[in-house]
C-alpha cells in the first residue's frame, strides 16, 4: 500500500472538510456546517477560570448539542472581522489561524482574538474540535 496516496488523499480530505465548516461559517449556513460535523463530535474546552462559566463557548461536550450551544454563544456576539488565516495539515488534523473581532451585544464591549482551532476529521467529518484561545479576554468580553 503507497502510504504517501493515504497521507496526501486523508490531509486533502481533512482540509476540505475544516474549509467547508468555515466557509459555511461565513455564509450563516448552519445547517450547512453542522453537515460537516460529526453527531458524536468531541466539542469541549475545559476552563476552570473565574467568569468562564459566562461564555457558552467555554463548555465540554458531545454531539451537535454542544456544537449548537456553541454557536448560541457566538450569537451573542456582533463579528466585524472573522478571518481564517493559514491551515495547517498532518494526516486527518488540521489547525487553523483564525482572527476574530467582535463587540458583545449585551456587554457592548470590544474584543481582538487571535485563536488556534484544532480539527480531527475522519470519513469527511469532523469529530473533535479544540480552540485555543484567550480565555481571559473572552471571559470579559461576556461579563456584564
Amino acid at each position: 500500500m503507497d502510504t504517501t496516496t493515504t497521507t496526501t488523499t486523508t490531509a486533502r480530505n481533512a482540509i476540505e472538510t475544516v474549509g467547508g465548516i468555515y466557509a459555511a461559517f461565513g455564509h450563516g449556513d448552519l445547517a450547512g456546517l453542522f453537515g460537516l460535523l460529526h453527531p458524536e463530535i468531541d466539542w469541549s474546552i475545559t476552563v476552570t477560570a473565574p467568569g468562564g462559566d459566562l461564555v457558552p463557548m467555554l463548555r465540554n461536550g458531545i454531539g451537535h448539542g454542544a456544537a449548537e450551544e456553541y454557536f448560541a454563544g457566538v450569537g451573542q456576539l456582533e463579528i466585524h472581522v472573522f478571518e481564517v488565516g493559514r491551515l495547517f495539515v498532518d494526516g486527518d488534523v488540521v489547525i487553523a489561524e483564525v482572527h476574530l473581532e467582535a463587540t458583545h451585544r449585551v456587554s457592548g464591549k470590544r474584543a481582538v482574538l487571535d485563536e488556534l482551532h484544532h480539527w480531527t476529521v475522519r470519513d469527511g467529518l469532523a469529530v473533535r474540535y479544540r480552540p485555543y484561545l484567550d480565555t481571559a479576554a473572552l471571559i470579559e468580553l461576556y461579563r456584564p
